[in-house]
């Protein structure tokens, strides 16, 4: 099950919804920027859930309005949504990397053009740490726990990246 799929189970399981809130909700909570969603994505995946037997859809007439089109979490997409969670957090994910296939073919590159790149992606995790700094400081009275941890781990991960890039350049002098 495709991430986006995981995210409209979870948004349909706590109330039904038609397509534009369920867009409107992967926007405000900031799934957009975790899971590389484009909104016409979202239509489609739900026609196919639907298809799947993992969502039933509706249709609200609306006064004055077009009708809509209301999505239902299924007991076959409750379940499924329940097991793909389990496996979610259960399971370390390892993530395909553009920067690893550029390292792994990094050899065709000046010794000078390697250090420029490598100090161009240091630059950028530094702004990324910025970011998510800022956006930790924002929710700083938060007593979201859930909400603090999405915004800590991928700190974390972004410190650790840039000691590893600087200690990788460390090497490559």
């Amino acid at each position: 099950m495709t991430i986006l799929e995981i995210n409209i189970l979870g948004i349909v399981s706590e109330k039904p919804n038609h397509a534009y809130y369920i867009e409107k909700i992967v926007e405000e909570r900031g799934i957009r920027k975790r899971a590389r969603i484009g909104f016409s994505t979202i239509y489609a995946v739900l026609n196919k859930m639907q298809k799947n037997g993992l969502l039933e859809s509706s249709f609200e007439p609306q006064e004055s309005l077009p009708g809509r089109r209301i999505y239902t979490i299924t007991p076959k997409g409750r379940q499924c949504f329940y097991e793909e969670i389990v496996k979610a957090l259960s399971q370390p994910q390892p993530q395909p990397s553009l920067f690893e296939t550029g390292l792994t073919y990094s050899s065709v590159l000046r010794k000078e053009d390697l250090r420029e790149a490598l100090t161009l992606y240091e630059t950028e995790l530094g702004r990324l740490i910025q970011t998510k700094v800022r956006e930790l400081t924002e929710l700083q009275n938060t007593t979201d726990q859930i909400m603090r941890a999405l915004l800590t781990r991928p700190l974390i991960l972004l410190q650790a990246e840039r000691k590893w890039v600087r200690e990788l350049m460390g090497l490559l002098q």
